[in-house]
């Protein structure tokens, strides 16, 4: 049973704005995501793997707009500052998303693109609570990280972006740990639940390159990655009950 202050309930107008994102994701599993390994390198890979992420980008933009009513092209970009940044996150890790299908001649575009994704993602937090007792944790874990994979670079540069991207992430898993300590709403639950999935998705693939081959790797990467998107998409519901 799940406690009730971790349980997170949705209104029928919030969860039919979901509803594209879990088709599509569904879709996509079905497709092309196999049991074992990665998604084939095609567009159409790319096509069904950026449909979700436009179903999450949907529904924040409904979320700016209170769910009343659907998106124009006055209203599409969000006038509150997390909403707003929130979305071009999401835009920036679709983008991510294209190049990782191609997961090893375009490592390092989609690295960086997830690293603007994370920017964006920081800067939406930007007044979600700043003093936190975790930032120190936070600070270590992602130097301890950074220290265990550091070995297996085969070059100054890709040092460089990996600490670059390690220091990013865990910035921002620490300011929306932060959100959560100081507010505990449910919607600063999401946006924890969804920062600490990124690092945990991120995690298994940089395990997976480069140091053991995981089983079922694919599938636990994009189920973790998809369900952060999914938390910091809903994170920026005001209602959230």
């Amino acid at each position: 049973m799940i406690p009730e202050d971790l349980k997170v309930s949705l209104t029928r107008d919030q969860t039919i704005r979901l509803v594209p994102f879990f088709a599509t994701w569904l879709m996509y599993y079905l497709l092309y995501m196999p049991i074992t390994g990665y998604p084939p390198e095609t567009l159409g890979s790319v096509f069904f793997k950026l449909l979700p992420m436009a179903g999450l980008v949907f529904y924040i933009i409904s979320a700016s707009l209170d769910f009343k009513g659907f998106p124009t092209a006055k209203t599409w970009i969000p006038k509150d500052h997390r909403q707003r940044n929130f979305l071009f996150g999401m835009m920036a890790s679709a983008v991510g998303d294209a190049c990782l299908v191609w997961r090893n001649t375009l490592f390092i575009p989609g690295l960086l693109a997830f690293a603007v994704g994370h920017v964006f993602y920081f800067v939406g937090l930007e007044q979600c609570g700043k003093n936190s007792r975790t930032r120190e944790l936070f600070i270590l874990l992602g130097i301890d990280v950074f220290l265990f994979f550091q070995p297996a670079f085969n070059s100054y540069v890709m040092t460089a972006l990996v600490a670059l991207y390690v220091s990013l992430i865990f910035s921002m898993a620490w300011r929306a740990t932060a959100w959560y300590e100081s507010d505990g709403s449910k919607s600063s639950m999401a946006g924890c639940a969804g920062a600490l999935l990124f690092v945990l998705s991120d995690g298994l693939i940089a395990i997976d390159k480069w140091y053991v081959p995981l089983p079922f790797v694919g599938s636990m990467v994009m189920s973790t990655y998809f369900g952060a998107q999914l938390c910091l998409a809903v994170s920026t519901t005001r209602d959230l009950k």
